[in-house]
């Protein structure tokens, strides 16, 4: 099964007039794919079978579809009917357009050997040779999501001998945040302070707390780390100290030691700036569909999720580079 040739653009293509599509043009002039797509490597391979579209257009094709909140079957009819989706894609108006098994299949691919990972650290790589990345402060912060499936239903009182109906999602697990009770899973993210630009996410079930996987959301460059009460510890406090960054986390009370007014007025003002956290988190769940996770088991959905931070943070990219040329014009 050998790679398909596509974008060869025909007299078609040069004759057709599209307007500018403002979210995937900005995009594409943020980012450098060539490596990317050298990090993804070829698909076909030598041998009989169906040609297979290369790696780069269907990662182009998922981010599109992020982008618009798109399912895989609309995301297909999008890419074959709209001018500007397949511009981004790089299909010329004879190609074939990916159906969305095709789709459904590279999101598998992403999955393994970290590839997925591997893509997040290649674009972070960008954005910090670009200057994009500050590091005056990483914002720490986690969300839970539900997950798609209805979580496992226990038996009827009228039937305790009849066994508890287990969830379709067996990765799934509930979590508590305040009042409320989640099945499903969470989001822990490590932002950069200066554009909301995520440089660290980690996956876990939504039984996992706050503060557990902490550590792993700092970068070690940043200046300092911001984050709400839930992260702090006094071992934490000290790795900081001793790491040379700023410690930024809020104090929190226990039924031993009450805040000091001291301690008030230093969450409040920490607060102020970790709230810029709770940015990606609104964007994932107003525009990308992120309110309910799409699919059954914690690999797909982190490969969506991660695909997800991938896409807001291009974006955010994409207007911080905007902002600086429209001030440099002004200058």
């Amino acid at each position: 099964m050998v790679e398909r040739n596509i974008g060869q653009m025909s007299l078609a293509d040069g004759l057709v007039q599209t307007p500018r599509s403002s979210i995937l043009d900005e995009v594409e002039a943020v980012v450098d794919w060539a490596p990317l797509e050298s990090l993804l490597g070829k698909r076909g391979s030598d041998g009989a079978g169906n040609s297979s579209y290369p790696a780069k257009v269907l990662l182009r094709c998922l981010l599109a579809g992020i982008w618009h909140n798109l399912s895989d079957p609309a995301l297909e009819a999008a890419v074959a009917d709209r001018l500007s989706f397949r511009r981004f894609v790089g299909l010329s108006l004879h190609d074939q357009t990916p159906d969305h098994c095709t789709l459904w299949r590279f999101r598998q691919e992403l999955a393994k050997d970290g590839l997925i990972e591997k893509i997040f650290a290649e674009i972070n790589r960008q954005f910090e040779a670009k200057k994009l990345i500050l590091k005056q402060g990483t914002l720490v912060d986690a969300s839970l999501i539900p997950a798609r499936a209805n979580p496992p239903r226990k038996p009827r009182k009228d039937a305790e001998d009849t066994p508890s109906k287990p969830s379709a999602d067996r990765d799934a697990r509930w979590g508590r945040k305040g009042k409320k009770s989640v099945f499903g899973y969470k989001i822990h993210t490590g932002v950069d302070a200066g554009h909301t630009i995520i440089r660290r996410i980690h996956v876990t079930d939504a039984s996992i707390t706050d503060t557990e996987p902490a550590d792993c959301l700092f970068c070690g460059d940043e200046q300092a780390v911001y984050g709400d009460q839930a992260y702090y510890t006094h071992a934490r406090h000290a790795r900081l100290k001793e790491a040379g960054i700023k410690d930024r986390l809020m104090h929190r009370p226990n039924k031993h030691h009450k805040l000091r007014p001291r301690q008030k007025l230093r969450n409040k003002l920490i607060a102020k700036v970790r709230a810029a956290v709770e940015r990606p988190y609104a964007v994932f769940k107003e525009h990308y569909g992120l309110r309910r996770l799409r699919f059954f088991n914690f690999e797909r959905n982190q490969v969506h999720i991660v695909l997800a931070c991938c896409a807001y943070s291009l974006r955010r990219a994409a207007g911080a580079l905007a902002t600086l040329r429209q001030e440099s014009a002004c200058a």
